[in-house]
Formats: C-alpha cells, sequence, structure tokens
C-alpha cells in the first residue's frame, strides 16, 4: 500500500534509506583506506625517527633490530662486482678508499670486519653538526619512497658527499639494508 497513491515514493526518500546506508559504508571504508595509506606512508619515517634514537642512545641492541648487517655487507659486495645489480649509487671517493685500504689490509674478508654495527652508527652521525647527542635526523636532507618496499634517506647535502641510507620492508619491519656515502 503506497502512503499516497498515484505518488512515487521513490521522490519523497522513502526507499532512500538503502542507498544511504550503502554510502555511509562506502564512506567508513574509505575513511579506513586512506587511515591505513597514511599510517604505511608514515612507517618508514617513524623507522627512521627510532634508527636516530638508537644512535643517540648508543643502543646497540636496538640498532641492531634495525639495521641488517649481512644486507649492508650484501649489497657493498654487489657494487663491487660489476657483473651484479645494486641498489647503492654512485660511491664518492672516500667510500672507495675506505673499501680499498679495508681490502688490502684485511684480504677478502674485509667487509665482514669493517660493516659493524659501530661502522653503521659512525657512517649515521659523519654529517652531524658536531653533537653526537643530537643525532642525524636534523641532518636528513631527503627521504621518500623509491619502490613501495623500498625508502631512501639522504643524510647532508646532496654536494658535499652525503650519507644514504636505504629501509626496505622486510617482514613487519623497515630495516637498513644499505649504507654509503
Amino acid at each position: 500500500m503506497k502512503p499516497f497513491p498515484g505518488r512515487d515514493p521513490r521522490l519523497y526518500g522513502w526507499e532512500a534509506k538503502p542507498a544511504r546506508r550503502a554510502m555511509r559504508i562506502l564512506g567508513v571504508a574509505l575513511l579506513v583506506a586512506v587511515a591505513l595509506l597514511l599510517m604505511f606512508l608514515s612507517w618508514p619515517y617513524f623507522t627512521l625517527w627510532r634508527l636516530d634514537q638508537a644512535v643517540r642512545d648508543r643502543d646497540a641492541a636496538a640498532l641492531a633490530e634495525l639495521v641488517d648487517l649481512d644486507a649492508v655487507r650484501g649489497e657493498i659486495k654487489k657494487k663491487l662486482n660489476k657483473d651484479a645489480d645494486s641498489t647503492i649509487g654512485d660511491l664518492s671517493d672516500p667510500f672507495i678508499r675506505w673499501l680499498q685500504e679495508g681490502i688490502q689490509t684485511l684480504g677478502g674478508d674485509a667487509l665482514d670486519r669493517l660493516v659493524t654495527l659501530p661502522w653503521v652508527r659512525a657512517r649515521l652521525l659523519d654529517r652531524s653538526a658536531g653533537d653526537v647527542d643530537e643525532g642525524f635526523l636534523g641532518q636528513v636532507t631527503y627521504a621518500f619512497f623509491d619502490a613501495p618496499d623500498a625508502f631512501v634517506a639522504r643524510i647532508g647535502e646532496a654536494t658535499d658527499n652525503p650519507v644514504r641510507v636505504r629501509l626496505t620492508l622486510r617482514g613487519p619491519d623497515w630495516r637498513v639494508t644499505a649504507l654509503y656515502y
């Protein structure tokens, strides 16, 4: 039975409730998707902040959780092997000299002995303003994704042999997988 004979109830919104409900559900789903996207986009920045805190606090355990030393060594080895692809970009002359001196002094296992957590901490603080308690975060001049699962940060000015840090999404966490200057 129609409330007003001869009139279409859709004109008065009587049958619009399912459409409104669907729009509300769509709106909530969109809001949740945007919130998840914002959380994902901010996640590596939070990891960079955690890395800075670990470096400032001299917390070796926290630093070890955030740095994949085997991956960092592996990327440097790939860069040295001209036939392998590496995520490391152009190396600075000081970095190349450091590698050459290490290999001449220590031989084939030089990277295993040179690339350690203290080395990572020292490289991250290379461009700091002098006070290591300030960390490196204030010296970051670029930080953004270069792939959905990869994030690159530059510590220092682009023209001054900056330290570059690559974070890669490994399982549930972002970890440092390359470090060079």
